[in-house]
């Protein structure tokens, strides 16, 4: 992974929609070199598709497990450091 490029994914929560998100380029390469060793990964890896600018992931209410947030605390759980969550909505969460 070049210098100064932090694996990231992006999402945008949008009301009525499904909420979504893109894996850049360092993250999607992350996550495959993982899946051989890392179950969790190989099935996330299943689940995104490739895009050119890396992968798409896509929250399905008939899988209801796997959300944007539960991926992101795996990913942090591997890449701490490397790896941030970015979200382009603007709307703060309740805490």
């Amino acid at each position: 992974m070049p210098a100064g490029v932090k694996m990231q994914m992006l999402t945008r929560r949008l009301f009525g929609f499904s909420n979504r998100a893109q894996l850049n380029k360092p993250l999607t390469e992350a996550l495959r070199a993982l899946g051989p060793v890392c179950e969790t990964c190989h099935e996330i890896a299943k689940e995104v598709d490739l895009v050119p600018e890396g992968s798409e992931f896509v929250e399905s209410g008939s899988f209801p497990g796997r959300t944007v947030q539960k991926l992101s605390a795996h990913f942090k759980a591997h890449w701490n450091d490397e790896y941030e969550l970015v979200d382009l909505s603007g709307r703060k969460d309740p805490v």
